[in-house]
Order: structure tokens, then C-alpha cells, then sequence
């Protein structure tokens, strides 16, 4: 029993001796750290005094790349001049003129018409003549160039309904023809069209409302000029 306790008491004594051999340091590297903690802490690197540990996980300067070094901010929020803007550009907007407030200009319309039904009261009477008007006839309604050869003419009625004819010759040019419906349109407040037939007849349709006149002139080979007008109204109260 005795020679097993002893061999027992060597071992413990031994693990003892192994165990503080491990834990004390060697010469060279307690002479290193006695002349490190002289000379003060390293630039660039947190001192114990001040309270701030160092991390464990930084890299010494000399592992860092050159771009990495000039990539890193040197102040915060700021990076290098080397490394990239950490702001966008503003980009200037266009600036949008706006242009002045042109004056309004000044129109007046014109004077409205009163348009009043070509015919009104009692209708004319019916009738067909030669030569000349019939009795009654509306040239009211339907205009007849002063000084015109009258070659025929009628007027129908139905009920309120009035139609009108004439045929006539003229001296006058067809230009001159179209200038006279055109001016009875206008006293009367009337809208005029001009047009051109198939066979090359110059033709005016005048009127408003449910009543209208169209007149179409030729020239004949002698150089008179032939109107045929027609007139649809409607006889008002």
C-alpha cells in the first residue's frame, strides 16, 4: 500500500511541475513585453489607459492593401479624396421659363340680325306666268336682279309651304349675279354657299332656318347670263 500511495504522490507532483512549466513565460518573450509597455502604446492603436480595448479582429497596417488604405474614411462620415463620394451629385434641374401673360386682344363681334321668316302673314297665291312675275310673286324671298328679263315664273302652296321659280336673263356677269345673292343673304341675316355644278354652272345656295334659295347661273354662247332660282319656305305667323 505504501509503494502504491508514493507512486500516486509522484504523479500529482509531477502534473504540478508540468503545469507551471506551461504557464510562465519565456525570457525572451517577457523581455520583448517589458520593453513594449516602455515605450508607450503603438500609433494608431487604442491605449489600455484610456479605457478603450483593442479589437481583436483588426488586421495590423501592414496586411491592408494600398486601395484599401485610400478607400478607408479618414474622418467620419467623410471618405478620403481617393475613395468614392458617399453623396450623389445634385443634378441641376432645367429651369422652365415661363412666358409672359399675353394681353388679350380686343374683338367685337358683329352685329347679330334678327332673322325673321322670309315670308309671313298670308302665303302668295299660286300661279304660273311667262315673261313676267306672278301675281304676288315674293322677290322678297326669292331676289330678282333690277333690270332682269323675266322668262318665266310660278309659286306653289301647300298649306304653309311655299315653293317659288323664276327664270331670267341678265346682263350682268356671273360674278356680279353671285354678288347679289350674297348681299341679300347678308341683310337678311342668312348663311350663302358658293358652289360649282357638274357641267361647270356656278351655283349659291343662301337661307337659314327652313328657308332657302338656290340659284344657278350659266353663260349662254352670246354672252348673256342665264339664272334659274328656286326658293322652299315656310310661312311664319
Amino acid at each position: 500500500m505504501l509503494w502504491a500511495l508514493g507512486v500516486i504522490v509522484f504523479m500529482v507532483g509531477a502534473t504540478v511541475a508540468f503545469n507551471l512549466a506551461a504557464r510562465s513565460p519565456a525570457p525572451a518573450s517577457a523581455a520583448n513585453g517589458a520593453a513594449a509597455a516602455s515605450q508607450g502604446p503603438a500609433v494608431g492603436e487604442p491605449n489600455a489607459a484610456d479605457g478603450v480595448s483593442p479589437d481583436p479582429g483588426a488586421l495590423p497596417e501592414s496586411s491592408t492593401s494600398t486601395g484599401a488604405s485610400a478607400a478607408s474614411p479618414t474622418k467620419a462620415g467623410k471618405p478620403s479624396a481617393g475613395g468614392p463620394s458617399a453623396t450623389a451629385t445634385a443634378i441641376d434641374k432645367p429651369r422652365l421659363e415661363v412666358p409672359a401673360s399675353p394681353k388679350a386682344s380686343v374683338t367685337t363681334l358683329p352685329k347679330s340680325v334678327e332673322r325673321a321668316p322670309a315670308i309671313s302673314g298670308k302665303g302668295p297665291k299660286e300661279g304660273t306666268a311667262k315673261g313676267k312675275l306672278t301675281p304676288g310673286f315674293p322677290t322678297h324671298a326669292l331676289p330678282i336682279p333690277d333690270g332682269a328679263y323675266i322668262v318665266g315664273s310660278s309659286v306653289v302652296t301647300q298649306k304653309r309651304n311655299v315653293q317659288a321659280a323664276s327664270n331670267f336673263r341678265t346682263g350682268m356677269s356671273t360674278e356680279k349675279v353671285l354678288a347679289f345673292y350674297e348681299s341679300a343673304a347678308a341683310k337678311q341675316g342668312w348663311l350663302a354657299t358658293c358652289g360649282t355644278a357638274a357641267d361647270g354652272a356656278k351655283n349659291i345656295t343662301i337661307g337659314y332656318g327652313k328657308d332657302t334659295v338656290v340659284a344657278t347661273v350659266r353663260t349662254a354662247a352670246t354672252g348673256a347670263t342665264f339664272v334659274a332660282a328656286f326658293g322652299r319656305f315656310v310661312v311664319g305667323k
